[in-house]
């Protein structure tokens, strides 16, 4: 800058000038002398800062997350307008919305016919050599003051001279609709940004229901978004998306239990769209649901579709009446997965061939396949051989004798996805000792709601 030799000068003439000598008149023209200066020099920050911001945001590819009013000092108003990943702009404006000073003071900007931003001096296109200044990313801003008093403008590699003073309040308002805010500049034109949404926000990563049923939330997003259901509905479940904005419903219709992720799309129809992915979780699994049949000397009938079956009553046929009226029809029933013996009265030895179907020349049909967890009368007293063969799917087996059991080394051939059996506490040792060759699936009875 050069507005210390503005001063010199000055200096020079006060003192070539006077007839007579007067320090304290010449001190006087002086300091006034600066603070005219020092007046003129934050006059022209204040225009370049406010330049700075109103090309930021002519160019800005950021989006808006925050607008806030802010109030200077000396009552100036404006807006403080926040982004995602840029620095924060400062736009302000007069409390009556009109530019001080007079129209050819004012720099601003204006939009041509191609749609491009470029400046404006006193509401006519900013030029250099005949050739318009447009509003470009990154141009340097910056105002000197020339020797005769008038102010240089440069901006980017542009310089042209403009009045001392000029003036830049850029915008008269700023406004939200939706996810767009609109600014307004003074001269009527407007920029719209769009304003950052967080999607995080509206749609929770889990939902559940205790009961089954239908549950419908809504899920209130900014005005003109919408969310679609990308998946189609799982097994058992009725999941549905319906309205928009903020009348958005999501509608799940629950099983009883059961599992489900969906993802869905969230959108505001232009430029911010999110993939999110739900976990919908109807009630907690209540275990086991135990069908119980009480046997009454005949054979049992295991009703069609149930998997859990729980023998009561008394066996007092001994191994042939266990054999043929209750463990064949539950290892011939179709889909028998549980069977609980515990409160049937029996005081003999699993037969040989109990659960085995016993068809060797038909070797597709010689396994049972879903059977998996057995349970067996507490007045057992042995296993005898090939009683669990070719049970594929058996899993575990609960003993609860209070003595320890001798058994067949052929009882379990061919159980190939045993894991367990279990014993009480104090005979493991026993039963892993007696039963060596199974030892490394001797376990204690797990403890309840193990």
């Amino acid at each position: 800058m050069k507005l210390k030799s503005i001063l010199c000068v000055v200096f020079a003439a006060t003192l070539l000038g006077s007839c007579s000598y007067d320090d304290g008149d010449l001190w006087d023209a002086v300091n006034g002398q600066e603070e005219r200066i020092s007046a003129l020099e934050k006059w022209q920050k204040t225009v370049v800062e406010q330049l700075n911001s109103l090309q930021g945001i002519l160019t800005a590819t950021d989006y808006i997350t925050d607008v806030e009013k802010v109030t200077k000092e000396d009552g100036t108003e404006g807006y403080k307008i926040s982004f995602l990943h840029a620095s924060p702009i400062t736009l302000f404006y007069n409390k009556d919305g009109e530019v001080s000073g007079t129209n050819e003071e004012s720099i601003g900007v204006d939009k041509g016919d191609d749609g491009k931003w470029y400046w404006t001096l006193g509401g006519e296109p900013l030029q250099v050599d005949g050739k318009t200044i447009y509003v470009n990313s990154g141009d340097a801003i910056k105002m000197e003051t020339n020797q005769d008093g008038s102010t240089k403008l440069t901006i980017g590699d542009n310089s042209v001279t403009i009045p001392s003073y000029p003036v830049a309040h850029p915008v008269t308002g700023v406004t939200q609709s939706g996810n767009i805010v609109t600014i307004t500049l003074n001269g009527g034109a407007t920029v719209e940004l769009p304003k950052y949404i967080n999607w995080n926000g509206y749609l929770a990563a889990e939902y559940s229901k205790e009961t089954a049923g239908e549950e419908i939330y809504p899920i209130v997003l900014p005005e003109g978004c919408i969310m679609r259901m990308l998946d189609t509905n799982p097994s058992n479940w009725a999941i549905q998306v319906t309205g928009s904005g903020n009348n958005t419903k999501l509608k799940v219709v629950y099983p009883a239990t059961g599992e489900a992720t969906v993802a869905f799309l969230l959108s505001d129809g232009e430029t911010q769209t999110v993939i999110k992915t739900v976990t919908f979780k109807a009630a907690t699994d209540p275990g086991i649901q135990w069908t119980t049949i009480e046997y009454t000397g005949a054979i049992i009938t295991i009703p069609e579709g149930v998997s859990s079956i729980k023998v009561t009553g008394a066996c007092s046929g001994g191994a042939p009446s266990f054999r043929d009226h209750i463990a064949t029809p539950l290892k011939t029933a179709s889909g028998v997965v549980n069977i609980d013996l515990s409160e049937l009265v029996y005081s003999a030895a699993i037969p040989a061939n109990a659960f085995y179907i016993n068809l060797p020349a038909l070797p597709e049909k010689d396994k049972n396949t879903s059977i998996e967890t057995i349970i067996l009368p507490k007045g057992t007293i042995n296993i005898f051989n090939l009683a669990f063969k070719n049970c594929v799917a058996l899993k575990s087996l609960t003993i609860l004798s209070a003595t320890t059991l001798g058994y067949n080394a052929t009882a379990f051939e061919g159980c190939d996805a045993l894991e367990s059996i279990f014993v009480a506490t104090d005979k493991v040792e026993a039963y892993k000792a007696g039963w060596s060759a199974l030892a490394d699936k001797i376990k204690p009875i797990p403890e309840a709601g193990e």
